[in-house]
């Protein structure tokens, strides 16, 4: 039987120098930060990582309640940092046992600890997933890496646990519970791997992975006093408020919801729409457990993760990558060099509109600068999808042919 199979792949495409240059470059963007903001507030400059490493201090202070509350917040980063920023605080409270041992360090070392442990443990997992193909997975993601490792979010700490729970699905092995039941910090982009699993009859991993939030919880709570989950649902509601007001960054979401809100629809409509999404989305990763063999589903499941929630920023594309690497090998074989490159065009630009735009802004004038800012459409979303579309029409067009040839 003829293969169906293009090719193994250009030079490029599994280059180890394209994986070293790439690193390189996160590396040199990570210290720069590192140089730049080596305490907080230092050139009256404040980044995501920022919000973390404070509400850290007020763990310290005893005064994690009161970081759920936006108004108490935004007084604890202007006396912190010296800056003013809109960072509201919406973490379950889990998700604080990380935070509070951030101080322990500087927040310059803090930093670099966090963004370079955890983006290193996102690397190994996408190279555990891609194999030799890690050089294309990586440029595909070149953006998204950048904007994550530069604000130091938490992108790159739930993309490697997603990633290691699918390692653990493919391996068959109980434990990928473990990191299932890790999402809980960020449970919207969990969702889909849930479904995944109740789909399939993972009974076993379901039950480790609520263990896990059942022991976590209670170990946040033991840590922070219950009084941390009424203020944890008190700072959920009125990030909720916040959402519909369209006082984030709506323009680095890449939310169907933040789409249609920045073109002027309803945000209850636009909400109903994004709802109507993640239906539809957790339907394609019900059928997908049930009719793809698991490497596929799994790749499934990554994508739908990112496409549930109205509430899904740039940095978050890093579970996106892990969604690529499941797949890598099929898309570097199958589809053209044109389709890579539409693909390729369009993952940097779901990845990089926010980014890109919030350097073109006037930053010298505050007034200006937040006026522009709002006036931004958020694409994200809509190209997100033209991009899911686009690579399954790929990928089922090129496979076609060759089980027309296998079964003649």
């Amino acid at each position: 039987m003829k293969t169906w199979l293009r090719n193994g792949g250009s030079v490029l495409e599994t280059s180890p120098i394209l994986t070293m240059g790439i690193v390189l470059l996160l590396t040199i963007a990570m210290v720069r930060v590192l140089l730049q903001v080596p305490s907080l507030g230092d050139g009256e400059v404040i980044v995501d990582f920022d919000a973390f490493y404070i509400v850290g201090l007020m763990i310290g202070e005893g005064r994690l309640d009161a970081a759920y509350h936006h108004a108490t917040m935004f007084a604890a980063q202007r006396q912190f940092s010296g800056t003013d920023s809109f960072m509201p605080w919406t973490y379950p409270p889990q998700f604080n046992l990380v935070v509070a041992l951030l101080p322990l360090a500087e927040r310059g070392p803090a930093y670099l600890l966090f963004t370079g442990l955890t983006c290193g443990a996102y690397l190994l997992v996408l190279r555990r997933l891609a194999g030799r193909y890690l050089p294309a997975v990586l440029l595909a993601l070149v953006p998204t890496l950048m904007i994550t490792g530069l604000i130091g979010q938490n992108g790159f700490l739930t993309a490697a646990l997603v990633g290691w729970f699918c390692v653990g699905m493919l391996r068959r092995r109980i434990t990928a519970g473990l990191p299932l039941g890790l999402m809980v910090i960020k449970p919207h982009l969990g969702v889909a791997l849930g479904v995944l699993c109740l789909a399939r009859g993972g009974w076993a991993v379901i039950g480790l992975a609520a263990a896990v939030v059942v022991t976590s919880g209670a170990a946040a709570t033991l840590a922070f006093g219950i009084g941390v989950w009424p203020a944890f649902h008190g700072g959920v509601r009125e990030a909720g408020a916040f959402l519909q007001a369209g006082l984030y960054p709506l323009f680095r979401m890449t939310s169907l919801y933040a789409a249609l809100h920045t073109a002027g629809v309803p945000p209850r409509l636009a909400m109903a729409m994004q709802a109507g999404l993640a239906v539809l989305v957790l339907a394609a990763v019900v059928w997908a457990a049930r009719r793809l063999e698991l490497r596929h589903a799994l790749a499934v499941a990554c994508f739908g993760s990112v496409a549930i929630s109205p509430y899904t920023y740039d940095y978050d594309m890093t579970i996106f990558g892990v969604g690529v690497a499941l797949i890598i090998r099929e898309i570097v074989t199958r589809c053209s060099l044109a389709q890579k490159l539409v693909l390729l065009g369009l993952s940097w630009l779901v990845g990089g509109w926010g980014m890109v735009n919030a350097q073109l802004a006037d930053a010298d004038d505050a007034l200006q600068h937040a006026v522009e800012m709002d006036a931004l459409l958020s694409i994200g979303g809509p190209v997100y999808l033209l991009l899911l579309g686009l690579g399954a029409l790929f990928l089922t067009r090129a496979a076609a042919p060759a089980i027309c040839r296998s079964t003649a």
